[in-house]
């Protein structure tokens, strides 16, 4: 197999060292041919992974984290060639959903040596593609309130603090929230729509069984009134109470759903604030080719 490697910028020298010994060894025992590019800047980032295909390479790779892998799935999605990942971020979500190593040395192994080529699902923002879910309200909060500084000292655990904090302030917003061309109205605190289910059984646990490749998107609104309804409601969802649907309402969209608010809301994608509401996120099933183990 021919692959390209594209490596973030925020990869370290460190980890570079060990990403280019360890794709070294993988060439050498299994003849695999691997070329190291740095990640090209985005408005780039399109007809170099395109020259890359042109040259006969088999494999695209993107070592780095979720936005690293959203950002090469962009040019990738709809073809043949399948997108490889070694995962080099913070919080590592997508590799993490699908079972891929978390060590740099076993990742690169499993490129030369993959069990299965998955078909996954996409959504779709603004022409823009993300993998793992989007949404509005405490979650986008969180994300737009944690500092870069506080990601690169603490990881995934620097939004802990951030969350309790805003789930203490929630308020409750007035959305209208249409999926697949029906709409709904909710006094709601938290919207999330996810593709894939890492994230979504963190934070509502014993919720809908969310795949990756299930050619769906689900969606997850929460209304509380009270900031003790959240803990609660989650005490109950591990208890398997069904009174807690009151706090949590579950859809599930085969299309698209758009979210309206009367003020603009933050909206958050993969763990990037991408914009403000109305924001209408669709969903492409089984448009990239993923190698996972």
């Amino acid at each position: 197999m021919r692959a390209c490697v594209l490596v973030a910028p925020t990869v370290g020298a460190g980890p570079r060292e060990r990403l280019n010994a360890a794709l070294a060894r993988v060439s050498d025992a299994h003849g695999m041919a691997v070329e190291v590019l740095d990640l090209p800047a985005a408005d780039h980032l399109a007809d170099e992974i395109r020259a890359i295909l042109d040259r006969g390479v088999e494999c695209v790779v993107a070592a780095g984290g979720d936005g690293t892998v959203a950002a090469v799935a962009q040019v990738l999605v709809g073809g043949g060639v399948p997108l490889g990942i070694v995962p080099m971020g913070t919080g590592n979500l997508v590799a993490r959903e699908l079972g891929i190593p978390l060590e740099v040395e076993r990742a690169a192994e499993r490129l030369a040596c993959p069990s299965s080529f998955r078909r996954l699902d996409v959504m779709r923002i603004n022409g823009r593609i993300y993998l793992l879910n989007a949404g509005v309200g405490v979650n986008a909060e969180v994300i737009d309130r944690t500092s870069r500084r506080g990601k690169t000292l603490f990881g995934v655990s620097a939004y802990v603090g951030t969350a309790v904090w805003k789930v203490l302030q929630a308020r409750p917003h007035r959305l209208e929230i249409v999926i697949d061309g029906v709409s709904m109205v909710y006094d709601a605190t938290d919207v999330l729509i996810s593709n894939c289910g890492i994230l979504a059984r963190g934070l509502y646990p014993n919720g809908p069984d969310i795949r990756a490749d299930d050619g769906r998107l689900d969606v997850c609104v929460v209304c509380m009134k009270r900031p003790i309804e959240y803990p609660w409601s989650y005490v109950m969802r591990l208890l398997r109470m069904r009174n807690v649907n009151r706090v949590l309402h579950e859809h599930a969209a085969a299309c698209a759903v758009t979210v309206r608010s009367a003020r603009p809301l933050v909206v958050q994608a993969d763990g990037d604030i991408i914009g403000s509401t109305p924001v209408t996120v669709e969903i492409l099933p089984h448009a990239l080719s993923v190698i996972v183990p």
